[in-house]
């Protein structure tokens, strides 16, 4: 510092006689004026008061350079809280798992719950109760059958007993719940029948155990299958169907469809009838056939449709419907004569009879030339 206050002082010199020798001219020069100079002491006091200026300048250089540092300690501090970060660890360390575990020991702890739920059911036993007899009413204890499928002509044998009862019986039924017959059997015991499809393919039988007046009853079926099948196969007959007759006859024969019904000639079997079937009452009337094999009427149908062919031209012109005439009842014919074989086959002990047509259709009838028919197939 001492050595830049006298460089100053140097230079303020020089430039101050500098100035005096270039402004003053000789003549004039006088040392009085020189001798001036101390008055110029200011020269002391300019040198002061800068020095104090400059110092403070200096002095604020340095302070920021001091400064500086406590504004890096914030920063460092700054790096020390960055460590809460470590802080996710232990969040880490509250996995789901830990807990998941104890979440699974309640399912342990259900288990035991529907076990003793159940148990009462079985303690509970509401079925014994309506089992055990009571002295006012009968129980049945066993009612079977020694088949549960038969051969028809073939015997089944029916096995029961019961307790607290005065009396019993065995009533036959069919399949729709009309009575056939009744066996009058003591109140444990056998019953040996010889079983014939003449009322069915099924046959009830039903137990009733009386006592006081007051009857318990339980009821088991029995099948009946035929030693004849059916041509149109066991499981189409309809279930009052009896065992056939004879195996099914097949021969020469035709078959006409009209608007309102149909017409089915057949030969086997010994026949030679004409079958009309009309739609209105599911009615049917046979006729022996009476066609010469020449003559037809040549009435000509409408458009689109079919005069009847060969036999069934006769029986249409010559015969009645069951219920009028047949144009009235069926109309004119759809499609022409079919002249394939015709089968037809009887049920045993009724008449009723079973004939079949193209594509695999089968029509039943109520039996004789007149009657009833439904279509099984």
């Amino acid at each position: 510092m001492i050595i830049r206050l006298a460089a100053i002082l140097a230079l303020f010199m020089m430039i101050v006689t500098g100035c005096t020798l270039e402004s003053a001219p000789p003549a004039t020069i006088v040392i009085p004026t020189l001798a001036q100079l101390p008055s110029l002491t200011p020269t002391s006091t300019f040198t002061v008061t800068p020095s104090p200026t400059l110092t403070p300048t200096a002095t604020l250089t340095f302070t920021p350079t001091l400064t500086f540092t406590p504004s890096f300690t914030p920063t460092a501090t700054a790096t020390l809280t960055f460590t809460p970060s470590l802080t996710f660890t232990p969040t880490f360390t509250l996995t789901p798992s830990a807990t998941f575990t104890p979440s699974r020991t309640p399912t342990a702890t259900r288990t035991p719950t529907p076990r003793p739920t159940r148990t009462p059911l079985p303690s509970s036993t509401p079925i014994p109760p309506t089992i055990t007899p009571t002295p006012d009413v009968a129980v049945i204890t066993s009612f079977n059958s020694s088949q549960g499928n038969i051969v028809a002509g073939n015997t089944l044998v029916l096995n029961w007993t019961t307790t607290n009862a005065d009396s019993a019986r065995i009533d036959q039924l069919t399949p729709q719940g009309t009575l056939i017959q009744t066996y009058s059997i003591a109140t444990n015991g056998q019953l040996p029948i010889v079983l014939q499809a003449t009322q069915g393919r099924i046959v009830i039988f039903r137990l009733i155990a009386i006592r006081g007046g007051r009857e318990v009853s339980q009821q088991i079926s029995v099948g009946i299958t035929c030693a004849i099948s059916w041509f149109f196969g066991d499981n189409n007959a309809p279930q009052d169907a009896t065992c056939p007759q004879a195996v099914g006859a097949s021969a020469a024969g035709a078959f006409q469809p009209f608007e309102r019904g149909l017409m089915i000639y057949v030969t086997a079997n010994g026949l030679n009838r004409i079958f009309g079937l009309q739609n209105d009452g599911a009615r049917y009337i046979a006729y022996v056939n009476g066609w010469d094999g020449v003559t037809l009427n040549p009435t000509p149908p409408p458009t689109n449709f079919f005069a009847p062919q060969q036999m069934f031209n006769w029986v249409y012109y010559n015969t009645n419907a069951p219920i009028g005439g047949w144009s009235q009842q069926l109309g004119w014919a759809v499609a022409a004569i079919d002249t394939g074989n015709r089968t037809i086959q009887y049920e045993q002990n009724n008449g009723r009879f079973y004939i079949d047509a193209p594509l695999g259709a089968v029509y039943r009838f109520s039996g004789g030339d007149s009657g009833t028919w439904t279509r099984i197939r």
